[in-house]
């Protein structure tokens, strides 16, 4: 039995092969150009600006950041529930060594809620169990999100990041009261700067 050894390719025929390769990379190319061009005239471009204006209003918050040594002197210091003077909720959370600080949260249903979270000693995750609600959570950086829990009940919070031998114990609850009842707030002033003229 003779083995027939396959027809070699010459010159000419390889060169189909690679300007139809060639052909296709241009297609690509021309393709991801018009997607971005695209995306820059409708509106939908990932912005290229500093993104940090919704919590640089926060006492001790600069460009995003927080000295996690000295949350003492921030608005970090009295965790929990704050109604403001417009009548609108903001949030303060600390994720430290296997706590959430508060425990629990009660917040109202219906109503939109301006969180602000940090960590204070190594990295944690923020995960509401049954919402889209899923922050990493980097020491000293502040992550903040504005939800609006529309049904009543309580939502689990855990930490979803491995920090330490204690991570078992990082729960935190949510409790959302139903609309219209009065949910308890930080007796304290409110964690927002004033504003300089």
């Amino acid at each position: 039995m003779t083995g027939r050894a396959a027809p070699r390719l010459e010159h000419h025929s390889l060169n189909i092969y690679e300007n139809i390769w060639l052909l296709i990379g241009l297609l690509i190319q021309l393709l991801l150009f018009v997607g971005v061009i695209a995306s820059l005239v409708s509106g939908t471009s990932p912005l290229l600006s500093d993104n940090t204006a919704s919590h640089n209003h926060l006492a001790g918050v600069q460009s995003g950041r927080v000295d996690p040594a000295n949350l003492q002197a921030t608005a970090f210091a009295k965790p929990g529930l704050y109604q403001l003077e417009d009548g609108s909720y903001q949030a303060i959370v600390v994720a430290r060594a296997f706590a959430f600080d508060p425990p629990f949260l009660k917040v109202p249903a219906g109503t939109p809620i301006d969180f602000h979270v940090t960590a204070q000693d190594v990295v944690h995750g923020y995960y509401v169990y049954g919402t889209n609600i899923n922050v990493d959570l980097m020491p000293g950086q502040v992550s903040s999100f504005r939800t609006t829990f529309d049904t009543p009940g309580e939502y689990n919070v855990i930490c979803y990041e491995y920090c330490g031998i204690g991570h078992h114990n990082m729960l935190n609850k949510i409790i959302v009261e139903p609309a219209g009842t009065e949910v308890p707030t930080v007796d304290a002033p409110s964690p927002t700067q004033e504003t300089q003229p």
